[in-house]
């Protein structure tokens, strides 16, 4: 009986503890989670110099490849980025470029804010 009781005083000073910390738990995190970013990097520079008619050429040297391609659609490339922050999404843009049956840019759009470098 002696170290139940001595269990159940730990347990009920735990939560005493823990509200006494000052720690808000509800915006927390570890402190090893490092900022994520995945995607193109592409900035209102680069991508103000797409332009209707290039070709699949111009338009990697100017913005480079998408990181993955679509299988089926070889005339559509999308560049997306996502940058994550403590598990909380904190940038994302998506640019698609479409081309014609010459490989030559149709179709341009962005939604997103892209970086301003």
């Amino acid at each position: 009986m002696h170290v139940s009781l001595k269990k159940f005083i730990v347990l009920l000073l735990i939560p005493l503890l823990i509200s006494c910390s000052g720690v808000n738990f509800s915006v927390w995190h570890f402190p090893y989670m490092m900022p994520v970013s995945q995607g193109n990097v592409i900035t209102e520079k680069e991508f103000s110099q797409l332009k209707l008619g290039m070709t699949k050429e111009d338009a990697s040297f100017v913005v480079g490849t998408p990181m993955t391609q679509f299988l089926f659609d070889q005339k559509r490339w999308d560049f997306v980025y996502q940058m994550y922050e403590n598990n909380k999404l904190k940038k994302s843009y998506d640019v698609v470029v479409l081309f014609d049956n010459n490989n030559k840019i149709k179709y341009i759009n962005k939604s997103g804010e892209l970086f301003n470098k």
